[in-house]
């Protein structure tokens, strides 16, 4: 039930923070702001208990408020593996609801189709990518709707992507078969929207892999992060990016493109080590720790200086950037997993700025907005 996610996300998180530090006056500040938050949650899952049902065991809350798909609402939804949650905030504001999401053992990383309002969340120990269809409120509020399926089973994901088609991406790798290295590579698959809708949940297709993106320094090597458009794929290194490539653009291999069309290129080989990624209509942006960095994706100049697309500098020395999303406008949204929390900065900035504290996220790991277009 959403009452019972809920006290799950509470008791973990005052568990995993206040235990290591029992009388740290830190901790229990932080308890205390998230006891609070808590409360917000248990009253939303409350409203979503008490609403009327309809005549086909809906709720009225399960019907999509045509006056906030016209407001043109973007939420941004973030994952928060330790907890076993997700949760959301209606931007631009900074308040976090939770989204119930069943019995999922480590969501990690999220994506978001906003054209056919479904998320997705990996679940790595099991195997599995879910989906679930998403409405909002009467009051404006979101949530999932109905059971959670299965749109991937059988792999072990830890990037998502979603086309603007629907066709879903990631990186990762299936289960090993017996006699099989356990510590298989990734690889970066695609699952196509009527794979999606049909339940074909076992037959991803292979789309770039260290035997098929150059030799003898393949451009997929680590995979980290990663993105998709119209026409390309981008993904990221988390080492070795000098090498391999730090950042790499490869075509789309279900878009018609002729052999000749087709190609694999690295697009920045300045930094060894790259997380998330993210695009925009004309921009591709990308986290690592030197910083927040942003090139053309129709760039032709393999770019080897680091100081070069530096968008925005780490808030610290010791941060840990882990995953970015660009909200459809004008902001990128990241999380800095070694402090708990979220950041933006411009994603139309011409120089070098600072990032900006958006929200406290403890345990936070993947983040993704989902777009309601004005109508």
């Amino acid at each position: 039930s959403s009452c019972t996610n809920l006290g799950r996300f509470t008791a973990l998180y005052i568990y995993q923070v206040a235990r290591p530090t029992a009388y740290s006056s830190e901790a229990m500040g932080r308890v205390l702001r998230f006891l609070g938050l808590a409360a917000s949650m248990f009253a939303f899952a409350d409203a979503l208990s008490i609403a009327p049902k309809v005549k086909d065991g809906t709720t009225q809350n399960d019907v999509l408020a045509s006056d906030f798909l016209k407001a043109g609402r973007k939420f941004l939804i973030a994952s928060f593996p330790n907890l076993r949650q997700v949760a959301y905030t209606i931007l631009p504001d900074n308040v976090w609801r939770p989204l119930v999401i069943g019995n999922v053992e480590s969501p990690t990383s999220v994506a978001v189709d906003s054209q056919n309002a479904r998320l997705y969340v990996a679940d790595p120990p099991n195997l599995v990518i879910w989906w679930y269809s998403l409405a909002v409120s009467s009051s404006g509020l979101l949530q999932t709707v109905g059971q959670p399926k299965a749109a991937v089973e059988g792999y072990s994901a830890h990037w998502l992507a979603v086309s603007g088609v629907g066709d879903l991406y990631f990186t990762g790798h299936p289960k090993p078969t017996d006699g099989q290295n356990s510590t298989m590579d990734d690889s970066i698959w695609r699952l196509d929207a009527e794979q999606v809708v049909s339940g074909d949940t076992f037959s991803p297709t292979e789309v770039y892999s260290k035997s098929n993106t150059g030799e003898p320094n393949s451009k997929v090597w680590q995979v980290s992060g990663l993105a998709v458009d119209t026409f390309y794929v981008f993904w990221g290194n988390q080492a070795d990016g000098k090498e391999h490539g730090s950042v790499s653009k490869a075509t789309r291999t279900n878009v018609g493109a002729s052999s000749q069309e087709m190609f694999v290129k690295s697009i920045n080989v300045a930094l060894d080590e790259v997380r998330g990624i993210t695009t925009t209509g004309t921009e591709v942006f990308w986290l690592a720790p030197e910083g927040v960095y942003g090139s053309s994706k129709s760039s032709s100049t393999e770019v080897s200086d680091p100081s070069q697309g530096l968008l925005a500098l780490p808030p610290s020395a010791g941060w840990s950037p882990m995953s970015l999303t660009w909200d459809g406008h004008s902001m990128l949204y990241l999380t800095d997993t070694a402090t708990g929390a979220i950041y933006t900065c411009p994603s139309l900035s011409s120089r070098t700025s600072n990032v900006t504290k958006y929200a406290d996220a403890p345990y936070v790991d993947s983040l993704a907005v989902l777009q309601l277009e004005r109508s």
